[in-house]
């Protein structure tokens, strides 16, 4: 079989030495191919040149070999084959039969390679791919411009193959982009623009391609290549990758495949649906990414994952889904490079990860093949760097073990949202209250988006508490998430409607309407009472509920207590602003909460939860209890110097919270400093001349200028709005600074959307877990006939 070694690999180059191994169908052709060459026969043997053969042919018999049972590898035969692989272009340089055996990590499984190649990973593929199917279909002129959105490894691939063919290519990138990667990329030739400002979900793909849509609006040269939306994305996998696979092992039990834009995957299920539905294809994404409907949420690591949803992305064909924290990733590759000699990428270690977390649920004596898209090299300056490291994860991730990296709870299957189940019908073994609440939440609200349909929910205080408690930062990123999205125009956000009481003027009851789109759509309604004479009594002033609604039937499908939701989005929107104004520095000298509610001490709650640091907290009150309580839980619960102060005293504070039930101004002298934080939480503490002199920094413009607020009542004063600096959107985004000599207000109306954003979480988990009461027959009838 020694004749294959050398035509397995495509255009290759071959000397023989005994013809009687080649098949009688094959002799002749190969016999004109090889004595084609002018005078080889009266040649020396030192001179003889090696012949190249045709694609056809070499295509057909690696396709003998392989129905043969032959070796399709690379071999000496009795010491007299020569092989010389000759390439007439960079694209033909894919060594697709590279297969290395990993063992220690589980059950045995064959890691393909995809590194070894000009480009150093996968996308090689990806980019000869989309780069053909354009001169195929004649999309590229003498003038055309071509145009990525890439990471980082797929740049470097177009950048290449552009600069072999002369065509002219810009990639735009974003931050997490690795400086190598981008050098790699101008080093080729390619212009490189970066992105700054994150999209709706907190990432930079919708960023990234906003801009390119400007740049294609605005000159005619430029082609987008769309490797999103382009189906011969996945079809150059479907007839490279995939095919290679189950030509090199005919039949595979489990094969792991990462998602980033889903080329990959999606050509490997079309090939795999098609010759080999019996293999269960595992998709390996990183938490953070939205590509299957997980919750967004702020990522580090090119490569896997995106934060918008891939249009060619389908779910049917996938048998589950894995989730991988991206500290697991850091740790992963750490792991491997110095216990198994592999220097491996970001997107491979989450991929490694993966089949590490299945160890227990992978039947012994099973096929294993897990793709590594790319080489660790380019990573040397993060993800192999402590200082890095350390910074975005902690210390503990760099002494992990494998013995820190537990086994995954249930599998999450995409390709049944169709068709929910009912709560009730989980297996038992698919308990996952094993797991963190982010990985909880990561890995099963694909599970909850099935189990909503099956029945009315009811996610009563106790469980929103403890859900809520579990993980307070996942709400600054539901909330920051939800500013980024609204400002993008993605919510619909009407006006609140008051109910409100002539004999008790004080008391009212308000709705608060709202709609979120994109990848985790819900609509859906918070209706919230305010009562302040409870506090006489022993209440808590308010109390609310939170129905959300499918946003393509309008049924509601779950009720939430939302008292709780609405303190901690409150106190994740306030910490957050906090965080921006503040210019990302976590350490104030004193903070003073101006009210002692229950408002104010979720708020301090998550000022410690977010990391920050403080030398002393001061308390006011007009109920000297209330006071003395917040005192004495700030320094029993958070060890921090506290006491109670008069209210001058508390407005010389850096940081100043207002959270008191107030409804007209009694701050009314501008006693506020340059550098001054005021989060205005309760809204009507500050009178106009406060606010005029001070920047001023709201959620949302036109709800702030409503209601008898503090801004509302500066423009009624000056007739003007010329104080106001922006939405805290603006400011996360780079639109709008601060002025270093004012003193900055925070002032949050408050959004029907952030509570929408965190009341979806919670109810996933809640469904997710099992905590969710169902009632099944909530809308008894809801057939038309």
């Amino acid at each position: 079989m020694e004749w294959l070694a050398a035509m397995a690999q495509g255009r290759s180059g071959w000397r023989p030495a005994d013809w009687s191994g080649i098949p009688r169908r094959y002799a002749g052709r190969v016999r004109r191919e090889y004595l084609g060459q002018r005078s080889f026969r009266t040649q020396p043997r030192n001179q003889r040149q090696p012949v190249v053969l045709a694609d056809g042919a070499a295509r057909r018999a690696y396709r003998h070999c392989a129905s043969a049972g032959g070796n399709t590898g690379s071999r000496t035969f009795a010491g007299t084959v020569e092989v010389t692989p000759m390439y007439d272009s960079l694209c033909d340089i894919v060594h697709d039969q590279t297969f290395l055996k990993v063992s220690g990590l589980g059950e045995d499984f064959f890691l393909k390679l995809e590194s070894l190649n000009p480009a150093g990973s996968i996308k090689l593929k990806t980019a000869a791919g989309l780069i053909n199917d354009l001169q195929t279909r004649g999309l590229l002129g003498p003038d055309t411009i071509l145009i990525e959105s890439s990471s980082g490894n797929l740049g470097v691939a177009l950048a290449m193959i552009c600069a072999e063919r002369a065509i002219p290519f810009t990639c735009v990138v974003d931050p997490n982009s690795s400086s190598h990667n981008i050098r790699m990329m101008r080093s080729y030739g390619a212009e490189v623009i970066q992105v700054e400002a994150p999209d709706a979900n907190g990432g930079f793909l919708g960023t990234r391609i906003a801009l390119i849509r400007e740049i294609l609006a605005s000159d005619s040269r430029y082609v987008w290549l769309n490797q999103y939306e382009n189906a011969a994305n996945p079809r150059a996998h479907a007839r490279t990758t995939a095919r290679s696979i189950s030509q090199h092992f005919g039949h595979v039990d489990y094969l792991f495949v990462g998602a980033g834009t889903t080329g990959t995957l999606m050509g490997c299920v079309q090939h795999f649906q098609r010759h080999h539905p019996s293999t269960r294809i595992i998709a390996v994404d990183s938490v953070g990414s939205v590509t299957f409907g997980t919750p967004a949420s702020r990522r580090f690591i090119p490569g896997l994952g995106t934060s918008q949803h891939p249009p060619i992305f389908k779910a049917d064909g996938i048998y589950a889904l894995e989730m991988v924290p991206e500290s697991r990733t850091v740790a992963m590759c750490r792991i491997l490079a110095r216990s198994k000699g592999l220097l491996v990428g970001g997107s491979t270690a989450t991929v490694i990860a993966a089949v590490h977390a299945w160890r227990e649920r992978i039947e012994p004596g099973s096929v294993v093949v897990a793709l590594s898209p790319d080489w660790g090299e380019r990573y040397l300056d993060t993800l192999y760097d402590d200082q890095w490291v350390e910074q975005r994860f902690g210390r503990e991730v760099l002494s992990m073990t494998l013995a820190d990296l537990p086994p995954s709870g249930a599998a999450t299957s995409p390709g049944n949202v169709k068709t929910p189940p009912r709560a009730s019908s989980l297996p038992q073994d698919e308990c996952v209250s094993e797991l963190s609440p982010q990985q909880q939440c990561s890995t099963l609200w694909l599970a909850a988006e099935r189990l909503k349909q099956a029945a009315f929910h009811v996610v009563d205080g106790e469980v929103v508490a403890r859900l809520l408690a579990a993980d307070p930062l996942a709400c600054i990123n539901d909330v920051q998430a939800a500013y980024l999205a609204h400002e993008a125009g993605s919510t619909i956000n009407p006006d609140s409607y008051f109910l409100r009481f002539p004999e008790a003027p004080a008391n009212r009851i308000i709705a608060l309407p709202a709609s979120l789109s994109g990848e985790q759509a819900v609509s859906g309604i918070k209706w919230i009472s305010s009562f302040p004479d409870n506090i006489e009594t022993g209440l808590q002033r308010a109390s609310a509920v939170l129905i959300l609604n499918d946003p393509l039937t309008g049924y509601a499908f779950a009720c939430l207590e939302a008292s709780r939701i609405s303190a901690m989005r409150t106190a994740a929107s306030a910490v957050l602003g906090a965080r921006w104004m503040n210019r990302h520095q976590r350490h104030v000298g004193r903070i003073a909460f101006i009210g002692a509610g229950f408002i104010a001490r979720t708020i301090l709650d998550m000022f410690v939860s977010d990391g920050w640091t403080m030398d002393a907290v001061s308390v006011f009150d007009q109920h000297e209890s209330s006071a003395l309580a917040l005192v004495r839980y700030a320094a029993s619960r958070h060890q921090l110097n506290s006491a109670s102060s008069d209210l001058p005293a508390c407005l010389q504070a850096d940081v100043v919270v207002f959270a008191t039930t107030a409804s007209s101004p009694y701050v009314l002298e501008p006693v506020f400093q340059p550098g001054q934080l005021i989060l205005n939480i309760s809204l009507r503490d500050l009178g106009p001349e406060v606010i005029a002199q001070a920047n001023n920094i709201l959620d949302d413009v036109e709800h702030c200028l409503k209601a008898q607020t503090s801004p509302d009542l500066a423009v009624q004063q000056y007739q003007d709005r010329s104080f106001i600096t922006g939405t805290l959107a603006q400011l996360m985004t780079g639109q709008v600074e601060l002025r270093p000599d004012r003193a900055s207000v925070f002032s949050p109306f408050g959004l029907g959307v952030l509570d929408l954003a965190v009341g979806q979480r919670v109810y996933c988990q809640a469904v997710a877990e099992g905590s969710a009461l169902p009632v099944p027959k909530f809308f008894f009838e809801s057939k038309r006939w």
